[in-house]
């Protein structure tokens, strides 16, 4: 590489960190002694950025959210790279006029072939560029970059480019407009910024990504997983996590009642302990619900509003800890866990803004003691979305988690009894599916809130179908259950967007969401490209312990999940399907792991039931035949 300078980058100066890495290029340059190509250009990513802050909670948005601070931005940065040029080769992409004309007075009139350039795109700004080349013009080069490749290729290129020119604010698109005076298209962006009421003040349109709900409540803080000190934080807490043992005990647990509560990606990690319920402890804790309910009920509404919101508080103040714990007892990844706690946040939030706006305390009357039944793949977000939106009607709760995932259950009781809401208002009883059964055959409960598989909420329907009221009516049941998630592809999709989507639906948090992708249906003019890019998507999935920062496929939930999926796939295979499944690790052996699979399949009716794991089907049709 000595005495060769052909190594570029390029940096978007919407982006606000985009000073501090032309700072580090710059050194970079100075260090390796090559004059590296540095190409500004304003960005294309805008909305995308936005809405990424906004998805995952972040503290603000990494770009701008003013144009004008952009444009700022922009000429700050010129300055910069311009003192620079002796060290680096500035190249600067715009097709704003009164950009191009700010960075030729600020780079001066001693010129040299090689001090810098300005960059368009093929087909875009040649009017403008057609004043700057030349000898009898400014007498600036201008490099002309176009894209080169297939159809296939630039399509979404191209798209972009036509979102990025063709917004109300681009200057492409303004200087066509004869309604918009040329005097304010040669503003110049920095007495823009200092004409503002607050100077720096972000969009008023765009708020926060904690005040996207406005008034109505908070939104869920998130973790920026790009953010290399976030992450060494996170492999912190992660650490100090494995030495942690937790518990989930009910009054009156003897020792010969706990069981151990195991890592189902590590089967050596005992994460800690857990009593199961009895007979009689169910019975204590139905009268303790029934007395519990006529005193919950008298509270006010605003009252159980500010629990439910104080709960989301403590929640958020010890995320740390619990990611840990959501981490080994429920297999998940890291992201996985993060959104786990913020969907539980959001549930206490939510609740707490609706009975606030629309309850009334002598309209909306409770029903009694509730029974909610949570499933292990949610053990947080769901087990509190159910007990939080029971409290806050005003009801007692007795809360069922699943058998695999009790230790998070617990935690999440802890911290609605530390948030105000009674002992008795609201009971956590672990326990296996006879615990559920005996809770709701209790003639004490007055209504079910059931998440988990179909058939498990038709026993349920029928065992509440045998209690009438007086006027006719049987216990309300709400219920959430599976299905057959389907994604259909034509020959328009992107195949790019398209694998990334299936990978991340199919196969994160081990396929083990209500929400995953089960079946592809990929049109036939596109399914052996589209197919051949799943193949090798897949092969670079990592699938280990979830502790570890890389993994992108955990373990499924239990031994029985594990050898159903297993015997699943085996069927399929002997029945004649065509099977591409990966490798599984060595490590993969102590912990209940399956490997990433793609089945194809000929007819979407031979799906009987829904598997619950990283399985993906996928079906070919032709054009004319998708209906």
């Amino acid at each position: 590489m000595a005495g060769w300078d052909g190594i570029g980058f390029v940096v978007q100066a919407y982006q606000k960190r985009a000073p501090f890495v032309l700072d580090f290029i710059i050194d970079l340059a100075r260090r390796s002694e090559h004059r590296l190509m540095i190409r500004l250009v304003k960005g294309a990513y805008w909305d995308s950025e936005i809405k990424r802050a906004q998805i995952e909670g972040l503290a603000g948005y990494p770009v701008f959210t003013r144009k004008a601070h952009t444009d700022v931005s922009y000429l700050a940065c010129a300055r910069k790279m311009l003192d620079a040029r002796n060290d680096i080769f500035p190249q600067f992409a715009s097709h704003n006029a009164h950009t191009v004309a700010a960075i030729y007075t600020m780079a001066g009139p001693d010129f040299a072939i090689g001090d810098y350039e300005f960059q368009c795109l093929h087909g875009m700004g040649e009017p403008l560029y057609g004043e700057v080349v030349g000898t009898a013009k400014l007498n600036r080069p201008c490099r002309i970059y176009a894209p080169v490749g297939t159809h296939e290729t630039l399509l979404a290129y191209l798209v972009r480019r036509l979102l990025e020119n063709g917004a109300n604010s681009s200057f492409v698109n303004q200087i066509r407009d004869e309604a918009i005076p040329i005097a304010t298209l040669a503003t110049d962006p920095a007495r823009l910024v200092a004409q503002s009421v607050l100077v720096g003040a972000g969009h008023p349109k765009i708020p926060l990504p904690a005040s996207l709900y406005g008034a109505a409540r908070v939104n869920s803080a998130g973790l920026d997983l790009s953010d290399q000190s976030v992450l060494e934080g996170l492999a912190v807490v992660l650490r100090r996590s494995q030495y942690l043992s937790w518990s989930a005990m009910i009054d009156g647990a003897n020792a010969d009642m706990v069981g151990d509560v195991r890592n189902p990606a590590d089967l050596h990690d005992i994460v800690g302990h857990a009593a199961f319920a009895t007979p009689t402890q169910i019975d204590q804790a139905m009268a303790r619900a029934v007395k519990g309910f006529a005193d919950w009920r008298a509270t006010p509404v605003q009252r159980r509003a500010e629990i439910l919101k104080r709960a989301a508080e403590i929640l958020e103040s010890r995320r740390d800890e619990l990611l840990g714990l959501i981490v080994r007892e429920a297999g998940k990844s890291l992201p996985n866990a993060v959104g786990e706690i913020r969907e539980a946040v959001d549930f206490l939030r939510y609740y707490a803004a609706q009975i606030s706006a629309q309850f009334d305390d002598e309209t909306h009357l409770p029903r009694g003691p509730v029974l909610c039944i949570s499933p292990w793949n949610f053990p947080l977000a769901i087990f509190l979305g159910q007990v939080a939106a029971a409290l806050a009607a005003g009801n007692s709760v007795i809360a069922k988690p699943a058998e695999e995932t009790p230790l998070i259950a617990a935690q999440a009781m802890e911290i609605l009894h530390q948030a105000g809401v009674p002992a008795d208002a609201a009971q956590c009883l672990p326990g296996a599916g006879d615990v559920g059964a005996a809770l709701v055959a209790d003639a004490r409960v007055q209504a079910v809130m059931f998440t988990g598989s179909t058939d498990v909420a038709r026993l349920i329907q029928r065992e509440l179908a045998k209690r009438v009221d007086a006027a006719g009516q049987t216990v309300p049941l709400i219920a959430e259950t599976g299905g057959q998630n389907a994604m259909i592809v034509d020959s328009s999709a992107l195949t790019e967007q398209v694998v990334a989507d299936v990978l991340t639906s199919a196969f994160d948090s081990a396929g083990q969401r209500c929400s995953a992708l089960r079946v592809l249906c990929l049109q036939d003019d596109v399914a052996a490209h589209t197919l051949a890019m799943l193949r090798g998507a897949m092969a670079e999935l990592s699938i280990g312990n979830p502790d570890r920062l890389a993994t992108d496929v955990g373990p499924v939930i239990s031994a029985e999940a594990r050898d159903g999926i297993a015997a699943y796939i085996e069927t399929m295979r002997a029945a004649g399907h065509k099977i591409h499944q990966v490798d599984l690790p060595p490590a993969a052996r102590d912990g209940f792991f399956i490997a990433p699979t793609m089945i194809e399949i000929d007819d979407i009716a031979s799906l009987s039931r829904e598997i619950f794991g990283p399985v993906l089907h996928v079906k070919i049709f032709a054009r004319q035949s998708l209906d």
